[in-house]
């Protein structure tokens, strides 16, 4: 439940909240608001999972942040390696990875950045590479990678693609010489000051088999528990394949297959992680401090909307609303910039009005439904209202 602020104008937050809980589109979820540059609201509601003894959520509890790892690790990663001079927007793919095929040797950074690469959304490479030993899985999804037909020429057209991002991981390692998850401590969160945002190991797996199908037997009921208990970290399914509850590991498939660090999965942290690393940056681009690889000018560049399809969204790493259908509801400006995670985390930021709205929620648990994704549609932009409407 909300912790401050008890109005009537807040218990309309509590509201959507408590039934959103009851309706089953996740087990809890925590919010954070901030405006002028400060945090004015921090609340959590429900517990780490559906059953009555789970441990309640609060604002310390973390969550698979998911795709937010594109715009917070890997694309603030790319940001300070352009102000070092390590790399330019328009470098392209062949002066970074070896044997890149021919249709691919002209994506560059820009077109990684801006979805507009040509590579697919999502291909399921962990099927494959599931049957390999760890050490050789690596070396293996880039091959399968490099090797996907382009869905179109480079440039010419608006597709989100996790598999272009995890290009950027592999260039981002390349280039500092570190794991992706040491060169965005190094690069990115140390020069924010910014702690609670991680890349964390594989977990050991679990012993014993969690059926993805209730009911839970004995075992897997104090499995469970013993995992969630905490409630320091929000599970995010039973998962089929792995055959257990994902919790404090990458939920993302491609990303764990491959040791749970990956340019377009990975990260996990607090809303209230997400939120500080954001107002930091909004710091600099209102003119209101510096901070080491991220410049005002750099800032201006990746909030704003590239390339030449007038439909798109996306800047560089970040969306920006649509102008019909938004996530961010109706009452953000065009000047905002935002993302969406699939476990059900997202952030949104004016940077007209300086609002900023960060909601972490383990929607995918226990199962990542196409029902849940779907209300989750239909939620989010009801609540960005709601808090434009109290703040």
């Amino acid at each position: 439940m909300a912790q401050s602020r008890r109005n009537s104008e807040v218990y309309g937050l509590d509201r959507l909240f408590e039934k959103a809980l009851k309706s089953g589109l996740f087990p809890g979820a925590v919010l954070t608001v901030a405006t002028g540059g400060e945090v004015v609201f921090e609340a959590a509601w429900g517990g780490v999972t559906h059953v009555p003894w789970s441990a309640r959520v609060s604002p310390r509890t973390v969550y698979d942040l998911a795709s937010l790892t594109k715009p917070l690790a890997v694309a603030l990663s790319v940001m300070a390696l352009i102000e070092k001079r390590k790399l330019h927007l328009d470098d392209t793919l062949g002066s970074f990875l070896s044997e890149v095929p021919s249709d691919k040797i002209q994506i560059s950074i820009r077109h990684l950045l801006g979805h507009i690469s040509g590579l697919p959304a999502y291909r399921p490479f962990y099927k494959e590479l599931i049957h390999l030993g760890p050490d050789s899985r690596l070396l293996e999804m880039k091959k399968l990678l490099l090797a996907e037909p382009l869905v179109s020429p480079p440039g010419t057209q608006t597709g989100y693609s996790d598999l272009g991002f995890m290009l950027l991981g592999w260039i981002i390692e390349s280039l500092t010489g570190k794991s992706l998850a040491d060169a965005a401590q190094e690069l990115v969160f140390g020069p924010l000051h910014v702690k609670g945002l991680y890349f964390p190991l594989i977990s050991t797996p679990a012993t014993g088999q969690i059926s993805p199908g209730p009911p839970l037997t004995k075992g897997e009921r104090e499995d469970l528990r013993d995992r969630c208990c905490n409630g320091l970290v929000a599970p995010t399914e039973v998962c089929p394949f792995r055959k257990r509850v994902v919790c404090g590991e990458v939920h993302d498939l491609n990303a764990w297959v491959t040791g749970g660090v990956s340019g377009h999965a990975g990260l996990f942290g607090t809303a209230g992680s997400v939120a500080k690393l954001l107002l930091r940056l909004l710091d600099v681009y209102k003119g209101r401090g510096n901070v080491p690889n991220f410049p005002k000018v750099l800032l201006q560049e990746f909030w704003h909307i590239q390339g030449s399809d007038t439909s798109s969204t996306w800047a560089l790493g970040f969306d920006t609303p649509s102008p019909a259908g938004s996530s961010a509801g109706s009452s953000f400006s065009p000047r905002s910039i935002g993302h969406l995670g699939f476990t059900g985390t997202s952030f949104w930021m004016d940077l007209e009005h300086e609002i900023l709205v960060v909601l972490l929620a383990n929607r995918t648990f226990p199962k990542a439904d196409r029902e849940s994704q779907a209300e989750m549609r239909q939620f989010r932009p009801l609540l960005h209202d709601l808090v434009r409407e109290i703040w």
